[in-house]
Parts: structure tokens; C-alpha cells; sequence
């Protein structure tokens, strides 16, 4: 009986604080784009010194959509993946991709792994 009553106090909590987590979390993303935005816009590719800027970011967003498409099109129906983002911006100069780190707030330049390497040239080539 008490183990009931914590779980219907527990749903009953969470139900109430979902209106306020819901646009908060928006809110958060839609921040965390800002930023990302505003830091492509001023931060210069290692490679060729040029700014990355908004182009930066789209590019990556369509080469992750590409790897996501190729990755469910070869999974099994019904299989869950989980999935972490590998770019999060590409130089529109010289290609170069870079990660964003959220807690440094900053790019840095996306070493790939061999595996990695192998695994997205196969990718490219079917």
C-alpha cells in the first residue's frame, strides 16, 4: 500500500512539473543553437584560417542526416540505436569537421578513429 501511495505522489509530481520542464528544455535548446550559431560565426578553421560561419553548421547538419539515413537503412526494423553525433560543423573552405564541446563552449577539430574511418568509407561507397 505505501509502496503505491509513493508511486501515485511520484507520477503526481511529475505530471505537475511537466509543464514547466517541457518549455524549459525548449528554451534551453533553442539557446545552445544561439550559441553554437554565434561561436561559428566568429571562430576561424584551424586548417585554412578562414571564418566557419552559419554554413558551417547546416553542412554538418546535412552530412549527419546523410550518415543517419545510410545507418537506419542498413539496421534491422524495429532495431533502437543509439546514436551520438560525429560533426557538428563542417568548414565550408576546406572541409575540415569539427565537434562542438558544450562545456568549453568551443570547436575542436574531429579526429577519426580508424574504425571510424573504415566504417564511413564503406558507408560512402554503397
Amino acid at each position: 500500500m505505501i509502496k503505491n501511495i509513493r508511486e501515485c505522489i511520484l507520477v503526481l509530481f511529475f505530471i505537475l512539473l511537466l509543464p514547466i520542464l517541457v518549455p524549459y528544455s525548449l528554451l534551453m535548446d533553442r539557446v545552445e543553437k544561439r550559441r553554437r550559431r554565434q561561436l561559428a560565426s566568429r571562430f576561424v578553421c584551424e586548417q585554412c584560417g578562414k571564418v566557419l560561419g552559419v554554413e558551417a553548421l547546416q553542412l554538418a547538419d546535412e552530412r549527419w542526416d546523410e550518415i543517419v539515413k545510410e545507418i537506419i537503412a542498413k539496421s534491422e526494423p524495429g532495431t533502437r540505436l543509439r546514436l551520438v553525433r560525429t560533426v557538428d560543423a563542417i568548414c565550408p573552405h576546406c572541409g575540415c569537421q569539427y565537434l562542438y564541446r558544450k562545456a568549453e563552449r568551443t570547436f575542436v577539430v574531429r579526429e577519426v578513429s580508424p574504425e571510424w574511418e573504415r566504417l564511413e568509407s564503406k558507408l560512402d561507397s554503397e
